[in-house]
């Protein structure tokens, strides 16, 4: 047993015993609409993450087996930050408008078309494939949410299930993560590094279809216009100091992994 596997181990007892832990101090659900919603958002919720961590460590390394310079791939790395950061601004309105289911699914359809260009070892076209991966990552971390917190209340679950729910996304999300990264190794290895993006568009189709079947659609403001609900965001910063703050320790934080 090599070391990596030793400390895996190790972690996940530790993991598993604070869950455990946990459980005995924390409000346990009992609700049975609850548990049906809970599941119905979390099985969406895990696919659409998965598709997203298949991909991450192979985006390099696939880039570097088509001949890319390291100039290119920085060039690329960069697009897809810039493209997640502009459009980022402007998702959480465009699902307001035009509904959060809507732009769930746009997430996977965005996803898909960004890992069918892996399949082209051209800088252009994989140009084009960042600038859509971008796109899709601002939508997942935002839409997602927004959709799980307005369906929450429309069903008139307290706030304590909600954060919860927020728990059990949050461990099943590091559970899909480390079940992704040995699976797509597998398929890496035996297919080469293009196999686990092949893996992510399974994953997001199927993802899709759970989505049209199981969710409802819902809407922010649906008559305000993108410009005005941007307007109102930069109002609502400006008023109260601790969203920017929440606003800049989370920037701070993604920009230290980023760069680590």
């Amino acid at each position: 047993m090599d070391i990596y596997w030793l400390f895996f181990w190790i972690l996940l007892l530790i993991c598993v015993g604070l869950y455990y832990y946990t459980r005995q101090v924390v409000t346990v659900a009992e609700d049975g609409n609850f548990l049906k919603f809970q599941k119905v958002y979390l099985v969406v919720y895990l696919l659409a993450m998965g598709g997203d961590w298949f991909q991450g460590p192979y985006v390099y390394a696939l880039y570097q087996h088509y001949g890319m310079s390291t100039h290119q791939i920085d060039i690329l790395f960069v697009a897809g930050f810039g493209s997640s950061m502009v459009f980022g601004t402007f998702v959480g309105s465009v699902a307001d408008k035009y509904g959060r289911r809507f732009n769930c699914i746009l997430y996977g359809v965005l996803y898909i078309l960004s890992c069918i260009t892996k399949h082209f070892p051209n800088f252009s076209v994989l140009l084009v494939g960042r600038f859509l991966g971008g796109i899709a990552t601002s939508i997942l971390y935002s839409a997602f949410e927004s959709w799980l917190v307005c369906e929450h209340h429309k069903r008139g679950f307290g706030d304590d299930l909600l954060g919860i729910l927020f728990s059990r996304a949050t461990l099943g999300n590091s559970l899909a993560a480390i079940s992704a990264g040995h699976v797509a190794q597998t398929f890496a290895d035996w297919y080469g590094f293009v196999a686990p993006f092949d893996l992510s568009i399974v994953v997001l189709v199927v993802m899709i279809v759970a989505i049209i079947y199981t969710w409802n659609e819902n809407y922010g403001d649906a008559q305000a216009s993108i410009s005005s609900s941007f307007t109102k965001a930069i109002e609502a910063i400006k008023k109260d100091p601790k969203v920017l703050m929440l606003g800049l320790v989370q920037a701070s934080f993604e920009g230290a992994m980023y760069t680590f």
